[in-house]
């Protein structure tokens, strides 16, 4: 009975030393990106990282563990950023990328951590995508939109195609007998041969075609398609074809979700992929008959996705309670996960995190997932106030995974809605499409429906509602006066790209005649924008700029910042939000 009551006793003591998350916190978060599994699935090599300091940027260097989870350990060290680690085929070297002189460069080190070498001396060429070759003795890369050959002990590189043919985008991929790449350019997928240069287009369909994969016995590539539609949402599918580009079919069957980071097993008979689902991500496979059969189904987010010989899968998993930690699998045994890295375990262990809810709610007559992120001990007798937290710059799907942002805001005492409103992604290309009639406008009234439904729920102060986002948020700001206060980003059209369609469609632009655009204007209309307007702007940010000068025309309580960093952002934000 002692025992027992020490042990409590011991939780409670802990529970109460737990603090809230503040903004200051972000600078303690780690967030693992880019893991690649070695040939023989023994080792794990992955980007570590971290906010620094007070400015606007991160850093970032590259550890190893073990894929039995006993061992792991930090391979380069500095105030720089390393990113896109690549083994090479005999797991004897890793090559990467780094900023560390001041500029990106491809450097490359043996695996146990010795000191790296840059392989590339030019100041002119900046690779930004590359891929060993099957022998380990060259590296391909891209630069400037052209594609590269070096060999792996650094010298003079080699261009293999001209800038001004084709512009290349994605990694390049070697076919395994090493006499070509293949990569994707103006959405084709083409061969280059290394001999000769000669480029070949092996994909000629209406589809934006990207990330080609050959199969390890180098008869068959896989890669992701998107047919071409006049539509703001469409599924990007598996495809497989021959190496020749003859006999190309779809591999996802009748998966109505974005594929991403397909990975062939060793045996060239399947293609292992990630895909959202409804909140949360599953591994898939993508059969020869043209099915898809899912291979995980968990309540998490999966990030980033890479494959070993021996069907060893590794991926960044998060869950509402894992912020975001390196985990293995087989693909034959799913379940039986090994954790390899937690990062942020101990900040977690540390804080009080507030519960989080998942909710749905009618709208036109379909079904809106969405999550609640409540403050820590909330007591629903009680009444808080309620921020809609918009994602839509880009456009992503809320899911089972840790909310920091969210978290942060909780703590500060806020209840905070994520919602998944119609045209977000993970729930297919209808849903996905949904946003043909009224955009923004049919997300907005979704989103609008989903504060009514929390605040019937009797713990939100009605007269408490605020709202962030961008475009989206703008809308909402100028055609409805129920929110108290406004955070934007980036809430209108990129006018420098696209002024001659808004002229056409205005016929105004908004530093020529404020208020004439303010009335032609989608978002202002309505003429009942009169929340207090916080505007967060880039340097430069003509987006920002323009809508905070269009505040003012209107004697609208705002403010334009330039935050330095995401915990200065933060900060403004809430206190912004508590004025």
């Amino acid at each position: 009975m002692k025992r027992v009551i020490l042990i409590v006793l011991f939780g409670l003591t802990a529970l109460a030393q737990r603090r809230p998350l503040v903004p200051g916190d972000l600078s303690l978060w780690r967030a693992i990106t880019d893991p690649r599994i070695n040939a023989e699935g023994q080792s794990v090599v992955y980007v570590e990282n971290r906010v620094a300091g007070a400015a606007n940027s991160s850093d970032s260097n590259l550890w190893l563990a073990d894929t039995k989870g006993k061992q792991r350990r930090q391979l380069t060290t500095g105030e720089w950023r390393d990113w896109s680690p690549r083994w090479s085929p005999d797991g004897t070297r890793i090559a990467f990328l780094s900023d560390r002189s001041g500029k990106t460069q491809m450097y490359a080190m043996q695996a146990e951590g010795a000191s790296s070498a840059v392989v590339i001396a030019s100041s002119e060429i900046v690779p930004v995508e590359f891929a060993w070759s099957p022998d380990g003795k060259n590296l391909a890369f891209l630069a400037g939109g052209a594609i590269y050959t070096i060999a792996a002990a650094g010298g003079a590189a080699q261009r293999l195609t001209a800038t001004n043919e084709l512009e290349f985008t994605g990694e390049p991929a070697w076919m395994p007998d090493g006499r070509s790449l293949v990569c994707a350019a103006k959405g084709q997928i083409f061969n280059i041969r290394i001999a000769d240069h000669a480029v070949r287009a092996l994909t000629r369909n209406e589809q934006r075609n990207s990330d080609p994969v050959p199969s390890p016995d180098g008869s068959k590539i896989a890669w992701i398609a998107a047919p071409v539609k006049p539509q703001n949402y469409v599924t990007r599918h598996l495809w497989v074809m021959n190496a020749d580009g003859s006999r190309d079919r779809m591999l996802s069957g009748s998966l109505d979700r974005d594929v991403m980071h397909p990975q062939w097993s060793n045996d060239s008979r399947t293609v292992w992929f990630l895909a959202d689902d409804q909140g949360s991500t599953h591994m898939y496979a993508g059969r020869n008959d043209g099915t898809a059969r899912q291979g995980t189904n968990r309540v998490e987010r999966l990030s980033w996705f890479s494959l070993a010989d021996n069907g060893r899968a590794v991926t960044v998993r998060s869950t509402a309670t894992e912020g975001g930690n390196l985990i293995t699998f087989t693909t034959d045994v799913p379940g039986g996960v090994v954790t390899l890295a937690e990062p942020n375990d101990s900040l977690m262990a540390e804080r009080h995190l507030g519960p989080v809810e998942e909710i749905h709610h009618e709208s036109e007559g379909k079904s809106i997932q969405a999550y609640l992120v409540k403050p820590p001990q909330f007591d629903a007798a009680k009444k808080y106030p309620l921020l809609l937290d918009i994602r839509d710059d880009p456009r992503e799907m809320y899911g089972a995974e840790f909310h920091l942002r969210q978290q942060i805001f909780a703590s500060a005492g806020y209840v905070v809605l994520c919602a998944n409103p119609r045209g977000t992604p993970g729930y297919g290309e209808e849903f996905g499409h949904l946003l043909r009639t009224r955009f923004p406008g049919d997300d907005a009234d979704d989103l609008l429906r989903g504060v009514d439904y929390v605040i019937k729920q009797g713990y939100i102060d009605p007269k408490r509602v605020d709202v962030t986002g961008g475009l989206v948020a703008a809308w909402l700001i100028g055609h409805t006066d129920r929110f108290t206060a406004a955070v934007l980003r980036r809430p209108l059209v990129d006018w420098a790209a696209d002024i001659p369609r808004a002229v056409q469609s205005l016929g105004v632009l908004p530093w020529d005649d404020p208020e004439l655009y303010m009335k032609r204007s989608p978002i202002y209309s309505s003429g009942t924008i009169r929340t207090r307007t916080l505007v967060l702007a880039a340097n430069p940010d003509g987006q920002s700029e323009q809508m905070y000068y269009a505040l003012q025309v209107r004697k609208v309580e705002s403010a334009l910042i330039r935050p330095s960093s995401t915990v200065e952002e933060i900060e403004a934000i809430l206190k912004w939000l508590g004025k």
